[in-house]
Formats: C-alpha cells, structure tokens, sequence
C-alpha cells in the first residue's frame, strides 16, 4: 500500500518516532565529504542539519525507503550511488537504518521536499555542525570501519544439534532471524569496534527453500545453483571489507589469505 508508513509510533523507550514502519535515511559520502540536508523548521529538530530520509513503507526494504527519500528531498539519482553498508538503530517499538552509500563523484542535488539547504560537508567538519541529536549520536558507529559477512549457511547450521537435519529450510530461517539480531550493530574484530554493515547467507541444497527474508530485514540470502563452497569462494573475491563465516578447513582453503575467516559464535552466542 503506497504512503502507509507516515503516522507516529509510541515507543517503549517513552518517545514518539516518525514512521509507522520504521524510518530509513541516506549517508552518501564522496570523497570525505557527506550530503546534510538542513532541516525546515516545523520538523522534528528543525533548523539543524541532518541526512535526507523519512518513513518506511510496508512494501519497501530499507534500502528502497532511503533511496526515494534521497530522490525526493535531493533529487539524488540512485542508479549513481553504491550502497555499502546499513547501520540500525533498534528501539522496543521502532527502528531507524542509516543506508551508507558512496558515488565515484557527487551527483547533482536540488533542495526539494523537506529541504531547506543541501550542502557537501567535510567527515572532519561534521562534529562543528548544528546536527540533528540523533544523527549526531549514530556518527560514531557511521564513521567505523564496515565489515561484511559472507555466511557459510549449511556449515554455521549445521554446527548445532537442534535437529536441523529434520527441516533444513526451516533451521536456515531461524538462522537468519539470529543474523538480523546483530545486522548493523557494532561488533568487536580483533579488539577493535566494526560495524556489521552486511551479511550475505549462502544456502544450498533443501536450504534453499528458505522463506524469503521480511522486506526490513538486513540479511541477504545467496541460493547457491550447485555447491555452496564454490558460490562462497567466487563471492570472497568480489566482496569488499568480508569476513568469511565458516569452520569448514576445506572452503578456508580456497579463500584468498587476505579474507578472513571466522566464526559466528562470539557474535550469536
């Protein structure tokens, strides 16, 4: 249904958010410098500066909802933007994904919509802006080094004793929904703060008829044609910043030494 997510939501947390279903913005940077977009003053913190965004459709991904955003407000053209990455922030009742997104030079701007002022602002300069409060809060987790999750499904699956040999789709999918619980969150690697800004689940076999994931959800699944080994190695050498997520000596072989491997168990618990 089109227009459905405007309208508030009373949160848990004791606030009022914008978007019935969420609400998505785009952090498009290019060359050390991101797009504000300064807020008009009858919005919420209005007369600060913020990215485009606003509330997420029923029908829309996240990453839909923040590309129609930016097209809307900045007249921004996403077939020439990368996305890179999605940070989430999780309220008891609501939720706001930051979609990163990077373009090899800055595509043309116009103020529409909510825009008051576009402006290309220095990743250094941003802590000496007026900023939204909770644009402001999320720059820490933004301005992290991003890895990406390529998801060995079949070993990670079958690492667990849960009966999964029984249902196979249906343990791939209770995986999935364990992913999504830490999708865009910081995590730890080596010592140091990552955000887990993508995660890719190759599946084969009778795992691929796993249910589709829900439009807000941040895991992708990659149904392998033949083995999920051979769709993993190829997919470790195209993907940028990966960590590959698997036990399995024989695929650890076949991925380039400068991908590291892991496992999931620190991270799910």
């Amino acid at each position: 249904m089109e227009l459905d997510g405007n309208g508030w939501v009373d949160c848990g947390c004791g606030a009022r958010h914008w978007g019935r279903h969420g609400a998505a913005g785009l952090f498009l940077v290019v060359d050390d410098h991101v797009l504000l977009q300064l807020r008009p003053k009858w919005a919420h913190e209005g007369g600060t500066w913020a990215i485009p965004g606003g509330a997420r459709d029923s029908h829309e991904s996240v990453v839909a909802t923040a590309l129609r955003e930016a097209q809307e407000e900045a007249a921004i053209n996403p077939g020439l933007i990368e996305v890179v990455g999605v940070r989430r922030l999780q309220h008891p009742d609501w939720r706001y994904d930051t979609v990163i997104a990077r373009a090899p030079v800055r595509p043309t701007v116009e103020e529409h919509a909510e825009s008051v002022l576009l402006d290309w602002v220095a990743l250094g300069d941003l802590a000496h802006w007026d900023l939204h409060q909770g644009f402001r809060d999320s720059l820490p987790d933004l301005l992290l080094p991003r890895i990406s999750l390529l998801i060995d499904g079949a070993n990670v699956v079958g690492s667990r004793p849960d009966g999964w040999w029984h249902d196979r789709a249906g343990a791939a999918g209770r995986l999935i929904d364990e992913l999504d619980a830490i999708a865009g969150r910081v995590v730890e690697l080596s010592g140091e703060p990552h955000l887990l800004a993508n995660l890719e689940m190759v599946v084969e076999g009778r795992a691929r008829e796993v249910a589709d994931p829900d439009l807000d959800s941040l895991v992708r699944v990659v149904r392998a044609a033949g083995a999920g080994d051979d769709t993993i190695a190829d997919r470790s050498r195209t993907l940028k910043d990966v960590l590959v997520v698997t036990s399995d000596r024989g695929l650890r072989s076949r991925v380039p030494r400068s991908v590291p491997v892991s496992t999931l168990f620190e991270w799910l618990g």
